[in-house]
């Protein structure tokens, strides 16, 4: 039984940890809004020059730290789905695996041609019609 327990602590790790990184990724993001706008508010002041001499510094820092957080994050949240891939598709069926492949598949039009094909060939021999 120490094993479902460890394994039941794995799965609640993993997903707190995605949950962190999410929830993260999508503060930094509100925040680039947020920096962004506070960089037009200065660029178009009247006292842009004066805002440069006391906060410059700040102001030219700022997105360049922003942007080694955002790097961060995708990074942690590219590994974490890597890691969880193999944890996700052991706990589902394959069923439910092939829908996602399919949803994720590229969309080149040749896999939905096929389905077409395959649904209007099922179609036909259901209906006794012969032809394919």
């Amino acid at each position: 039984m120490p094993h479902k327990q460890k394994t039941s602590s794995s799965q609640a790790a993993w997903a707190l940890l995605t949950q962190g990184v999410t929830t993260a990724r999508l503060e930094s993001h509100r925040l680039r809004h947020i920096l962004s706008r506070v960089l037009q508010l200065v660029e178009d002041s009247d006292k842009k020059e004066h805002l440069y001499q006391v906060a410059g510094d700040l102001i030219m820092e700022a997105p360049e730290r922003l942007q080694k957080l955002e790097i961060v994050l995708d990074r942690t949240s590219l590994a974490l789905s890597e890691m969880g891939e193999d944890f996700l598709s052991a706990r589902l069926p394959l069923s439910e695996k092939q829908l996602i492949l399919e949803a994720i598949k590229p969309a080149n039009g040749k896999g939905y041609r096929e389905s077409v094909d395959r649904v209007a060939r099922k179609w036909a021999e259901k209906s006794g019609d012969g032809r394919e």
